[in-house]
């Protein structure tokens, strides 16, 4: 069974990758930093749930590519 995410987690994350599509990668670590210089989330749990969302959504849209 996987994750549920709420919508604010999911629609920031696609609009991130809208806006920036060659900013995010795999590396959660590195988008995680994306995310917080592109947001203005307040909280580390918030900007963590973004950016691993950003990660999973990255990976899903690289698999449906090939």
């Amino acid at each position: 069974m996987g994750n549920i995410r709420q919508k604010y987690i999911k629609r920031t994350a696609m609009e991130l990758l809208e806006k920036f599509p060659n900013e995010f990668n795999k590396d959660f670590q590195s988008n995680k930093m994306k995310v917080a210089q592109f947001t203005d989330v307040s909280t580390k749990i918030m900007r963590n749930r973004i950016a691993g969302y950003v990660t999973r959504y990255y990976i899903k849209l690289q698999r449906r590519a090939l």
